[in-house]
């Protein structure tokens, strides 16, 4: 018995047997060319330059501007970065080559970065190098020459750029510091002008509980004021470095945050890394495909709306974002950022909130200190004027200070942790030149890829080849084998691979009796109305149901055989039979009359058939007729068993129409036509309901042989059998 395996392998094999030549005449073609080529010139010598750069570990730092430089400095680090037109154009100076001999040298650099770091703050992080290798064509030194002068480059910039944003920052404080002087030189000569106009007038005021209340108050507010000021400040800040408003920010942290989404997005890349190694084997509308963009389709969906659920309506989150995937990949600098943003963004919506509320404290105060003199009121005023811009040039004056303090801790992010070295030169690959040993591989390389093709379609073919494979998928699903029925071998049946028998002494019929006796052991004296369906066309239920009935009815019970699919013509003519040219006018009148639908099988003892009106247009209506249901109801009892033929489930659902009229389902499969997956959901949908699906017919099982399986009859020998071959073309009887 051939294995399951090998005999999928060999149906693809001959179903794509184009396909497999086309495949390998290709590689016997280019096999050809390389063999035909010309002698390929003295490989040259590469030689591979290694060096490491890691980012510096500087002195003690004791500023905190001097601080924010070198996490700044290590986090812009980046390949463009590292290869900015600043550093290039140093490198092409230094070397004193063109930009034509600086690109290719580009070319052949290769810039690995460390991954980012993801420990928590506060546990020191691993030592971060970043690997640079340079396959030059020239001589080991001057490749390490090369790969040398990049890595000073790269460290001299790093250097430049934390001077530049350093001195950045120094002059952005020289400016604000010349305004804030400006204002507080000006309200210090208001406030002295007006105690030497009228400083004796506010020696005569009283000084009370309620102007130290107003004078608090508006103290606070200036504090508050200073802070929401310094809070703008470093908002507008993060929003320039990150790129997002406050409310942006918060909606990417939360989706960054979510497992959910972070699985979901794994998924589609997972799909999309799938369509992208099958796409240039497959096309887009193979099943495959089709099925990896509907789950690609799926994943995104679930993504939009798990974004949804979290983003919510309650008006907390900004609206749904429309790159979900590039919102919710904050990395961990960004997501820092994001989350001092939002935190910013709190603490401001507070201070606003107190200043208002010492606002109103104020406006209270002053409505309470109706008496007290304008005079006093303007006084403090000034004075609250004053020691706000005083602060504010004092705090920008600390800042200034540090920042020029920090310029004598400023140092480069990136140092030199391995100078370039040479491992060892790497002979460029060298192709055999032998014409018979090229086109031998040429035929082995064909052979295996054509194998590999072969068998990679054999393994996404959904249809079930053999008998063993039917036995095992509906195993699995818990539904019995009522019976196998070998394929009639062509001594007996010249015209067609399946016939309806009409021969008593038949050697097939045998097997049906093993199906009739199989569906009463298996279900019970009541299952009377057997109907008989399979999945798809040309799987032989038709034939099933008419040897079915022929095996009932000789072994003595009085048979009805129904052709209930009313979409094809009858089989009637079988036995010599014909309907009349009424029925298929007038239908329910046709079934109306017992006397006339139902027909005595002549030459068959106990069968009794009833023929189809089909080809009707309205089949559905005369099935759920009440002519039709109701001589099938008065069939239970005037037969010993019913087996009704409808059509087959893919092509309609007309058998699943007479689930109240019947007791159990008969299921026909057939090796090379059955397909896996609906044949499961085919089990799975009829347990799901009451109808009970009795078991399975393995139709036309090439292992079986009546001759050998069954006793032979010396007196009457298969030699010359009288069978009837009946054409399966149709619906109707479809095999």
């Amino acid at each position: 018995m051939t294995p399951p395996l090998v005999k999928r392998f060999l149906i693809a094999l001959n179903e794509h047997k184009l396909l497999n030549l086309l495949l390998f005449t290709l590689i016997i073609g280019a096999s050809v060319v390389l063999a035909l080529r010309p002698k390929p010139e003295q490989p040259q010598v590469t030689y591979k330059a290694i060096g490491t750069l890691s980012f510096r570990n500087p002195p003690p730092i004791f500023t905190t501007t001097g601080e924010q430089v070198q996490i700044q400095g290590r986090s812009l680090i980046s390949q463009e970065l590292l290869l900015s037109p600043q550093v290039l154009e140093a490198v092409r100076d230094a070397l004193a080559i063109d930009n034509n001999q600086l690109a290719a040298i580009v070319r052949q650099l290769k810039i690995t970065l460390p991954p980012p770091g993801n420990l928590p703050p506060g546990i020191p992080q691993p030592e971060q190098l970043i690997s640079l290798e340079y396959n030059g064509t020239v001589d080991s030194v001057q490749s390490r020459f090369i790969l040398r002068v990049f890595m000073e480059e790269m460290v001299n910039y790093s250097r430049w750029l934390n001077s530049y944003q350093l001195r950045e920052r120094i002059n952005a404080l020289n400016e604000r510091l010349e305004v804030v002087k400006k204002d507080l030189t000006e309200a210090e000569e208001s406030f002295y002008r007006y105690i030497s106009t009228d400083g004796s007038a506010l020696l005569a005021l009283e000084d009370g509980s309620l102007f130290n209340g107003i004078t608090n108050a508006q103290t606070q507010q200036r504090e508050v004021k200073l802070l929401l000021e310094q809070i703008n400040a470093q908002i507008d800040s993060i929003v320039k470095q990150l790129g997002l408003t406050p409310e942006q920010a918060y909606t990417s942290s939360v989706l960054s945050a979510d497992p959910i989404i972070a699985t979901l997005r794994s998924q589609i890349l997972e799909i999309e890394a799938s369509i992208e190694q099958s796409q240039n084997e497959l096309r887009p509308e193979h099943p495959t495909m089709v099925d990896l963009f509907n789950q690609k389709q799926a994943a995104e969906k679930l993504l939009q709306q798990r974004a949804q659920e979290l983003i919510g309506d309650d008006g907390v989150l900004t609206e749904l974002p429309e790159n979900i995937r590039k919102e919710s990949n904050l990395d961990l600098a960004r997501q820092e950022l994001a989350n001092q943003l939002v935190a910013l963004k709190t603490q401001k919506e507070g201070l606003t909130s107190q200043l208002q509320a010492l606002e109103e404290l104020e406006q209270q105060l002053r409505q309470e200190y109706e008496a007290s003199p304008d005079k006093q009121l303007q006084q403090a005023r000034l004075v609250q004027t004053v020691e706000s811009q005083r602060i504010l040039y004092q705090t920008i004056l600390a800042a200034l200070t540090d920042a020029k303090a920090a310029e004598a801790e400023t140092v480069s992010s990136l140092v030199i942790a391995q100078e370039p070295y040479v491992p060892r030169a790497i002979p460029a690959l060298e192709l055999p030149t032998n014409p018979l040993l090229i086109l031998g591989g040429g035929f082995l390389l064909g052979g295996l890829a054509v194998s590999g093709l072969t068998f990679l379609l054999a393994t996404l073919d959904d249809r079930l080849h053999t008998a063993q494979e039917l036995r095992e998928t509906l195993s699995s699903a818990g539904l019995p084998v009522l019976g196998q029925i070998p394929t009639i071998s062509p001594n007996l049946a010249t015209e067609a691979s399946h016939s309806v028998l009409k021969n008593p002494d038949s050697p097939y019929l045998a097997f049906y009796e093993r199906v009739r006796s199989n569906i009463r052991r298996f279900g019970t004296e009541s299952y009377k109305l057997i109907l008989v369906t399979s999945i798809n066309p040309l799987e032989g239920k038709s034939v099933t149901a008419y040897n079915l009935a022929i095996a009932s009815a000789q072994a003595g019970k009085r048979t009805l055989l129904v052709e209930a699919n009313l979409r094809s013509s009858s089989l009637a003519g079988v036995f010599d039979l014909t309907v009349p040219a009424e029925a298929k006018t007038e239908p329910l009148r046709y079934y109306t009359s017992r006397g006339d639908c139902i027909n005595l099988v002549p030459g068959q003892e106990n069968l009794y058939l009833l023929p189809s009106t089909g080809p009707q247009k309205q089949a559905v209506s005369i099935i759920e007729s009440n002519e039709l249901q109701r001589l099938l109801r008065d069939a239970r009892g005037r037969f010993d068993l019913v087996i009704i033929d409808t059509p087959s489930l893919a092509s309609c659902n007309d058998a699943l129409l007479l689930e109240p009229l019947i007791d159990a389902v008969v299921l026909v499969t057939r090796p090379g036509i059955t397909q896996k997956s609906l044949l499961n959901e085919t089990i799975e949908q009829f347990s799901e309901g009451e109808l009970p699906l009795l078991g399975a017919v393995i139709n036309s099982v090439d292992d079986l042989n009546p001759l050998t399986e069954l006793p032979t009859d010396e007196s009457n020998p298969y030699a010359a059998p009288k069978t009837v071959v009946v054409s399966t073309t149709g619906e109707n009887n479809e095999n």
